[in-house]
């Protein structure tokens, strides 16, 4: 082991002290994130570590309920963009293990060191990036599979429990949306109550209720 060791050049022994550790580091949070230990990839929680945002996206106009009150359509493109963290520690760990150990390989494959050590540096970045676009990914997955009450307004609906008349509470909706089939509290402005079975388009919300009128 020594006689192997001794038989390395400088840049050789910085890249496997590299190697090693990050490799090492790499393998436990896989073991983490298998017995859901940690975060990693699956956990969709980028933020847990401290991250650089391309770009910190502002979004002001966040209703009180978490919805966003401006068109979601037109943020679709600078909101799955300022998501994106690379400077995470899963990240990181990615980088480093990928740069050293191809580094390593096209060192002793005979390859110059600069050429060498530009390649590895491309890989090692493009890990990180895959890694941080799998986070997104997962991110957008967990987010997309909740659902958001201020989708329903201007959806048509079936009274499930009859909505007594202005405003009081009690009343229950039906409706199927794209996240499955939902059941809401509902109430009307309107002078008289709305009996089961009726069809209603839901025009507003008060928090988590929604105002309905019939069609």
């Amino acid at each position: 082991m020594n006689a192997w060791w001794d038989g390395l050049s400088g840049v050789l022994k910085v890249l496997y002290l590299i190697a090693i550790p990050s490799t090492l580091a790499l393998l436990i949070q896989t073991v983490m994130v298998m017995f859901s230990f940690g975060d990693g990839v699956g956990g969709g929680n980028p933020s847990d570590t401290s991250g650089l945002d391309l770009p910190d996206t502002d979004l002001d106009g966040v209703g009180a309920d978490g919805a966003d009150l401006l068109d979601t359509e037109a943020l679709d493109g600078v909101s799955d963009f300022g998501t994106l963290r690379l400077f995470t520690l899963q990240g990181i760990v990615a980088l480093l293990t990928t740069f050293s150990w191809v580094a390593i390989c096209l060192i002793r494959g005979g390859m110059q060191l600069a050429p060498a050590m530009f390649l590895s540096a491309l890989c090692g970045v493009a890990m990180m990036y895959l890694v941080a676009k799998l986070m997104q990914w997962s991110a957008k997955l967990a987010e997309n599979g909740t659902f958001n009450v201020r989708s329903t307004i201007g959806e048509t609906a079936q009274v499930y429990v009859m909505i007594p008349a202005s405003g009081e509470s009690g009343g229950k909706v039906t409706l199927t949306m794209t996240s499955g089939f939902v059941e809401l509290d509902a109430v009307t402005q309107t002078a008289d109550s709305i009996p089961a079975g009726s069809t209603v388009r839901i025009v507003d919300l008060q928090g988590d209720v929604v105002v309905v009128e019939r069609c």
